[in-house]
């Protein structure tokens, strides 16, 4: 069982694009959910699009502005 890295309110960056390509900007994590089959830990995400994203831990890095 893996912890999640990163925090509630915490801005991250996507590492990868969606397929939608609207992946550009920080993301504020709003929710930590469970982790996958594998053990990885997923978070749901809002971005500047104010669209909600649930994503792995593996999709995002923090921001070099925090």
């Amino acid at each position: 069982m893996s912890e999640h890295q990163f925090k509630l309110g915490q801005n991250v960056r996507i590492s990868r694009s969606f397929p939608d390509r609207t992946s550009q900007g920080n993301y504020e994590i709003i929710r930590l959910l469970p982790e996958s089959v594998d053990g990885e830990p997923h978070y749901r995400v809002r971005g500047p699009d104010k669209v909600e994203r649930a994503v792995g831990e593996t999709q995002f890095v923090k921001p070099e502005t925090e």
